[in-house]
């Protein structure tokens, strides 16, 4: 783990958020969820913000993990809207607000492709109303538009975040204040010149580095696995133990990694980032 934050650290990234998709939050117990929090705020708390998903389909235990991240030093938390359960407008407000008693910061993690639920702007509203810790939004919508539209409603207010690694160019050109990248995770280099490129304004260089990234990202598809997958797979190449994916999410066999490293090479050779990849025997 220490090696993956400096990894990360070293090629730009100025934040984490864990236990979240590609972090595998909601496949974990409770109990090594507390764990990995701990050792994070241990080693990056001085380092990088942090952002804890404590999503949970238990709202018991959603507040239990909210409390101990507090306890850790980890006051900003991220949840999803209920889980499984239909639920409207008030529902949904009820239960971010059973978290407004406790001193932490609240992200709300709208992610309706995995969840079923999508907080519109309409929703977001409503919810600022009536739930004053709430200080932004990780939106995984994947849509242009709702980004915009988030920048320009509540931009002023909340810190707006853009989650759909589809949108890792656009995201800055909206003005969002955040990307939070999954495929990044593998690759961060080539993340850091993408944002890099667009700081300078140099738009030509930024959409190549982003076409590289969704190479990456398209691997998913073609190898037939979660993204996190190929992501472990890459970190894997790189000589990064961080383990396999958590059961039963699928894994690459040791055939499909040697062919993973063949299309990582190229990528890595287009975007002119040097790094040694191992031969999985």
């Amino acid at each position: 783990m220490r090696e993956l934050i400096d990894l990360q650290l070293g090629n730009g990234v100025v934040g984490f958020f864990i236990l979240g998709t590609y972090g595998e939050g909601l496949s974990l117990h409770h109990e090594k969820r507390k764990r990995f929090v701990e050792k994070v705020a241990e080693y990056a708390g001085s380092k990088a913000v942090i952002i804890n998903n404590v999503s949970s389909t238990s709202l018991e235990v959603g507040l239990e993990l909210a409390k101990h991240s507090l306890d850790v030093g980890v006051a900003n938390i991220s949840l999803i809207p209920p889980l499984y359960y239909k639920t409207g407008v008030r529902e949904i407000v009820r239960y971010y607000k059973a978290f407004e008693s406790l001193d932490v910061n609240i992200m709300i993690y709208n992610n309706p492709a995995r969840v079923g639920v999508d907080i519109q702007p309409s929703t977001l509203k409503s919810m600022l109303s009536d739930v004053s810790n709430i200080v932004g939004i990780k939106d995984s919508t994947g849509l242009p538009d709702r980004i915009m539209e988030l920048v320009t409603g509540f931009g002023k207010e909340l810190h707006i975040a853009a989650a759909s690694d589809s949108l890792l160019l656009e995201a800055f050109l909206y003005r969002a204040d955040t990307h939070i990248c999954g495929i990044c995770n593998a690759v961060p280099e080539i993340s850091d010149l993408m944002y890099k490129s667009i700081v300078m304004g140099d738009m030509e260089k930024a959409v190549k580095y982003k076409s590289l990234l969704m190479r990456i990202k398209g691997l998913a598809r073609e190898f037939q696995v979660e993204g996190l997958s190929i992501v472990k797979a890459i970190l894997r190449l790189r000589g990064l133990s961080i383990g396999n994916p958590v059961p039963p999410i699928k894994g690459l066999s040791d055939s499909e990694m040697g062919k993973l490293r063949e299309i990582l090479e190229s990528i890595l050779s287009d975007a002119g980032v040097s790094v040694e990849l191992k031969r999985i025997l």
